[in-house]
């Protein structure tokens, strides 16, 4: 089903985008203390790193609604069931693989229970094992545990999803993502939140997370076997905090445009305030597909190259 596809390169916009703190290096080189959890330095250069963490954080967890829409693509539950131990493994030697004739990325392997494709709730266990590499880029490792209370892709199903040792590009989460299919005869959207949520970067630095967001396809309905025309608007807004007690609240104010066709976010807006005083924003631009995010902070304003 054509909404999966947005969370693939959502998933590629997110872990690499506001990795910001390369763009920013300088910066968070300077205000390494406040970025790890060190002294409260509220000033604009630890604001517009500190954003930058946040985002990250956010697409991170992004992530987790594609991971479902993957193994149950096309409303099939992984696939399909094993008639025996409900084992599916998508592919040995973790390349990309198609299902239904559409380009998929996923590498994981996946466990039903129950095995069949009709008795609900379910239990699926997605399990990257040791890391795997999807067809798009992204680096996987652990397992993501969901619980689902009938067919993702049927309105009003409810999915509960929690984590043993999954990390997605070397950021480890924790907590618990709620998704509900709120799709209609008008088009097909999602309802997503994380409570308790924890990320833990590379550098073993930790922030709490929570959120919420709300996926609408806004083109491409007529046409469900051609991906390249879908377009979607991303609603949505987050809390952030590290140890040291800094802290950072954001809100979609611009919807975010996200086109299959293209790699990035195309057009929105983000707002956010960090340690209650200090506001900025992330400016994705007015709709032309290309790498740059502007960061606004005061007088500061940096654009940022996406990878």
């Amino acid at each position: 089903m054509k909404i999966s596809t947005l969370f693939k390169s959502l998933g590629i916009v997110s872990i690499s985008m506001i990795i910001v703190i390369a763009s920013c290096k300088k910066d968070n080189s300077n205000n390494n203390n406040n970025n790890n959890g060190g002294n409260n330095n509220s000033d604009d250069s630890s604001a517009i790193v500190f954003s930058g963490t946040s985002a990250t954080a956010d697409n991170a967890y992004n992530d987790v609604l594609q991971v479902v829409l993957e193994g149950s693509f096309d409303n099939n539950i992984a696939y399909k069931a094993s008639s025996s131990e409900g084992t599916v493994e998508t592919n040995g030697s973790h390349a990309a693989t198609s299902v239904n004739g559409v380009s998929t990325f996923t590498c994981a392997s996946y466990i039903l229970s129950p095995a069949d494709l009709t008795t609900f709730p379910k239990t699926l266990t997605v399990d990257f094992g040791n890391g795997c590499t999807s067809g798009d880029g992204i680096t996987r490792k652990g397992k993501i545990v969901y619980v689902l209370s009938g067919k993702i892709l049927t309105p009003g199903t409810t999915a509960s999803a929690t984590f043993q040792n999954y990390s997605v590009n070397g950021y480890q989460l924790e907590g618990t993502y709620s998704i509900t299919n709120t799709s209609t005869i008008a088009g097909i959207s999602f309802v997503t939140s994380v409570t308790g949520g924890k990320i833990t970067f590379p550098d073993a630095s930790f922030y709490n997370y929570a959120g919420n967001k709300t996926i609408k396809m806004t083109a491409g309905m007529t046409t469900p076997s051609d991906l390249s025309d879908d377009v979607y608007s991303i609603a949505g807004s987050n809390t952030f905090s590290s140890s040291a007690g800094n802290t950072l609240s954001d809100s979609i104010t611009t919807l975010l445009t996200k086109a299959y066709a293209c790699k990035f976010v195309s057009a929105g807006v983000i707002s956010f305030i960090y340690n209650n005083n200090i506001s900025g924003t992330l400016d994705f631009g007015s709709g032309t597909c290309d790498s740059t995010v502007t960061i606004k902070v005061g007088p500061t304003s940096k654009d940022i190259i996406l990878y």
